[in-house]
């Protein structure tokens, strides 16, 4: 009764509470977690400096008064929790299962709390992270969704999820749509760790041998697709959307200059492109974006920069059907139909080995 749970992959049925550090939890969490400190950075900074260089018992003091001043907010969160999610199991976890979870928890369990502390604490639940995301033998096989900026992949994803297909979204997990004008509307950020436990839990929610994902360069915004990942990805099997080039500029339009950051952002961005322009071009999006022509400025974006590049890139796979997007809902429902007669054909199996291709299939980060 009074032991720890080890981290369980396929249980969606628990409820986390992270009791490290604010700064611990940023660099990566387990997805969905409640952080409530036993000790914020500050206190963790004071009790570790006295671990050091006074003692172990008065560091054990100091972070029992920090502690035990915050035991109230614990107990009021465990009871509301399990008011919300009576069905569900609470487990503490903090570095690696020992001092801080284990102590709130028992201390919980002495009120007749039934919580649990994870073994093993974050480090085990990071090494289950990396088990995965580094054998591409645990990984299904990928659908890639290829095409020209503009097209709307992402979005002809979220329609298939809808549909419940499974996806992988790789953008969202990196918090970056790619390119200089990926962060656009987003914050930009994202940890190493926290993309690649973000990748974990999606792929934790994937129940078929295969699996919808766009087609991603190495790198999205500051983290980089695991290499497992990014290998499957290559040998994956690919299927083209394609759309008229008004549909790509209106979507554009719709994605980005909506953003409260959009000015800017779009400003930054665009000094970054400067180094793989031409001066006249860069002179010319200069003067659209100040005229607010965002019709022209993306046209000559793409037709001039972006599409040369992705040719080359969605030229290097073969395709194996080819849909026309007029409508996210109704291009997504066309790929479903299209998956469920391959699957149900046997014509489309798991792939279990393949080889990467000795190009770089890269979508520039430019």
């Amino acid at each position: 009764m009074y032991k720890a749970i080890p981290y369980d992959y396929k249980d969606r049925n628990r409820l986390y509470i992270d009791v490290r550090s604010e700064s611990e939890f940023e660099k990566g969490h387990i997805i969905g977690a409640i952080n409530l400190p036993i000790l914020n950075d500050l206190e963790r900074h004071e009790v570790g400096w006295i671990y050091k260089n006074a003692s172990v018992e008065e560091a054990k003091k100091v972070g029992l008064q920090h502690g035990s001043a915050k035991l109230l907010m614990f107990f009021e969160t465990v009871e509301n929790l399990r008011k919300d999610h009576p069905d569900k199991k609470i487990v503490f976890y903090c570095a690696r299962g020992g001092y801080r979870s284990r102590s709130i928890a028992l201390l919980m369990r002495s009120i007749d709390m039934p919580v649990y502390w994870l073994q093993g604490g974050y480090k085990s639940y990071r090494q289950e992270v990396l088990n995965v995301l580094q054998d591409s033998e645990k990984l299904p096989t990928f659908i890639v969704v290829n095409g020209l900026s503009g097209v709307g992949k992402t979005h002809i994803l979220l329609e298939l999820k809808k549909l419940g297909h499974p996806v992988l979204d790789l953008e969202g997990a990196a918090n970056h749509k790619g390119s200089h004008l990926g962060a656009i509307g987003t914050s930009g950020k994202q940890s190493v760790q926290s993309f690649e436990n973000e990748i974990f839990d999606q792929l934790g929610q994937v129940d078929h041998f295969y699996c919808f994902v766009e087609s991603e360069s190495k790198r999205i915004g500051h983290v980089f697709v695991p290499n497992a990942i990014f290998d499957r990805l290559q040998g994956g099997i690919y299927i083209k959307v394609s759309a008229s080039l008004d549909f790509r500029i209106s979507g554009l339009i719709e994605d980005y200059v909506s953003a409260p950051d959009f000015q800017h952002s779009f400003e930054a961005a665009l000094g970054k492109i400067k180094p793989y322009i031409t001066k006249e071009l860069f002179s010319e999006l200069t003067e659209h974006f100040k005229e607010g022509d965002y019709e022209t400025l993306t046209q000559k974006l793409l037709l001039n920069h972006y599409d040369p590049i992705y040719y080359k890139s969605i030229d290097s796979h073969q395709h194996k059907a080819e849909f026309i997007v007029t409508d996210y809902e109704t291009c997504a429902n066309e790929i479903g139909d299209w998956i469920n007669r391959k699957v149900l054909s046997q014509s489309i199996q798991p792939v279990h080995q393949h080889t990467c291709p000795a190009h770089s299939d890269q979508n520039p980060q430019s």
